[in-house]
């Protein structure tokens, strides 16, 4: 996709002696310099040996790639994973990663005197939840500047992924260690995250707003859980959510709650997760979109409705009710809100339960023309960008004739 329209401002970084130049945007997190915490981590691990050993190193929450990449740079023999749930986040990481010219290496053999190099990929950039498994696992690094708006649940969950305490393969390896950032207010309660997920401290840094803790995984605690367990954890998922789209994706730590609503007098049932808004009440635009959607749609067929940032699904779900559509398409640029929407959706009887798909919104304009009888757009204003005239113009491309 093309990101210079998102591009805020190019900040120069050092790290260990690597000098990169990244761009920041205004739609992501820091987006005038590198944060404090995010320097206060690079900082505690920049001489750690188990960093500098580490063939495998995982940046969860990579924003535009400020960790990973400055890893990737100072340790050129580090297999590097960048993941974020924001799509926007990971487009930056791979910008940044062409910027700065981190292109892995081919194998090679010197004919004269036989010494071999290994093949080493390139930093990669994946969409994903924290704490998810990953093939490229496990990890003998792990490093996150841990988002405070997550949620207490989703922050344990995630140091219990480290070890495998919260199901599923651990993402430590054996004897690896990881580096986190938490803001201070935060911090006492990590402590107890820490030690629930079996980790111990190996060391931790103060700044003036942040916490940096160095974790190993306790070896005289049990590790990930039996395989047993791990499948009754996974058969608890997919009860929950039967026939959920992206059903890989392990949403019980992210769930909130769960309540009765109201759109324009329609009634339903819907899960609210944490990191998602509407999760107690709809706001006022899922309330206007749905009283004008009344309006507008009355006696209108509506086979195929687009949810722009569906957040958890509110006016995804009043559709499905009031308009019947076979199919329901989400675009967002989060992750988590195209698995909640599907979660909610998947809750239908199945008599009025439509067809789901999930597909990141900086994608729509791969789209087929004229796909959809309804667009409902909800999307965020991003600051110094102009959205409502491609958003009209993307509308009336997408839109059938009447829609």
């Amino acid at each position: 996709m093309e990101t210079e329209p998102y591009v805020n401002k190019a900040v120069p970084f050092k790290f260990n002696g690597a000098e990169l130049r990244l761009d920041l945007s205004h739609a992501l997190f820091s987006s005038f310099d590198v944060d404090r915490g995010t320097k206060l981590l690079l900082k505690a691990v920049a001489r750690d040996g188990a960093l500098e050993r580490a063939r495998k190193v995982l940046d969860e929450g990579c924003g535009v790639g400020v960790i990973g990449l400055s890893v990737a740079k100072a340790f050129p023999e580090a297999e590097v994973l960048l993941r974020d749930r924001d799509s926007l986040a990971v487009a930056f990481a791979e910008r940044n990663r062409l910027s700065n010219r981190l292109k892995g290496r081919s194998a090679w053999k010197d004919p004269a005197t036989g010494e071999e190099r290994t093949a080493l990929p390139a930093p990669r950039s994946s969409w994903g939840l924290m704490g998810a498994g990953s093939a490229l696992g496990p990890f003998d690094f792990v490093l996150s500047n841990l988002p405070a708006k997550a949620g207490g649940p989703v922050l344990a969950a995630f140091f219990a992924s480290l070890t495998g305490r919260g199901g599923g393969a651990p993402l430590l390896a054996e004897g690896g260690r990881a580096g986190v950032v938490i803001v201070e207010p935060l911090a006492a309660q990590a402590l107890s995250w820490i030690e629930e997920a079996g980790l111990s401290i190996a060391s931790r840094s103060r700044g003036a707003d942040h916490v940096v803790f160095v974790l190993e995984a306790d070896p005289a605690s049990p590790g990930a859980l039996a395989a047993s367990a791990r499948a009754e954890a996974a058969a608890e998922t997919a009860a929950a959510f039967p026939d959920a789209p992206l059903a890989d994706l392990d949403l019980r730590s992210y769930l909130r709650s769960e309540n009765r609503f109201r759109l324009a007098d329609v009634a339903y049932r819907a899960k609210g997760f944490w990191g998602l808004p509407e999760f107690d009440t709809p706001g006022f635009g899922s309330a206007a979109a749905a009283e004008l959607g009344s309006r507008a749609c009355a006696g209108c067929l509506a086979r195929d409705v687009l949810v722009i940032d569906p957040g958890v699904g509110h006016f995804a779900l009043w559709a499905a009710r009031v308009l019947g559509p076979d199919r329901v398409t989400a675009a967002s640029r989060d992750l988590l809100a195209l698995a909640a929407a599907g979660a909610n959706l998947a809750e239908l009887p199945a008599s009025s339960r439509p067809a789901y798909r999930a597909v990141d919104e900086l994608g729509l304009d791969r789209l087929p023309d004229a796909s959809f009888d309804l667009i409902a757009d909800f999307s965020a204003g991003v600051p110094e960008l102009d959205r409502a005239l491609p958003a009209w113009e993307r509308a009336g491309r997408l839109l059938k004739r009447g829609g």
